[in-house]
């Protein structure tokens, strides 16, 4: 009986063990692991343009991104795009064409993460998963606020 009991905490020991290495901080090496980031954004006003321009978060963190429309009179939205300023283009373009009420592309493959388009006053929050490190433009894809620089980028690093 007391070789069953030992081997029984021996069992519970190991398992124990690769449960903590499973979920483990090996710190400092890359993603997220679990951890998360929170992000404010806002329109500046009534020009077109965020009132922040750049963010960094860590590749793998779960990103919580809270957009606030604070114009009185226009829509915006913001849109996270896989790329740099030729993919930001490409969406911007395919969003004009998709037209209301939302301006973005039916065909989301160039898009990491986007609101629905706000009205004035309005606010969402969306969570996505930061992708690997690199630059990523947003924008807002309401006809010609990108045009008139309504966009900023995301960093993200190891």
């Amino acid at each position: 009986m007391k070789m069953h009991k030992s081997l029984w905490v021996l069992m519970v020991a190991v398992v124990s063990a690769f449960a903590l290495a499973a979920c483990g901080g090996g710190g400092g090496g890359g993603g997220g692991g679990g951890a998360s980031t929170t992000i404010e954004i806002a329109s500046d006003g009534e020009n077109l343009a965020y009132d922040k321009k750049e963010f960094t978060v860590p590749t793998g963190q779960t990103i919580t991104l809270t957009f606030k429309n604070t114009s009185t009179a226009q829509q915006h939205n913001i849109v996270i795009v896989k790329g740099g300023e030729d993919v930001a283009a490409k969406v911007d373009e395919e969003a004009i064409n998709a037209g209301p009420p939302d301006f973005l592309p039916a065909d989301r493959t160039d898009i990491i993460a986007a609101t629905k388009m706000l009205g004035p006053g309005g606010s969402e929050t969306i969570t996505f998963t930061a992708p690997a490190p690199g630059t990523y433009v947003f924008l807002c894809t309401y006809p010609a606020h990108y045009a008139g620089g309504m966009k900023g980028v995301m960093t993200v690093v190891p």
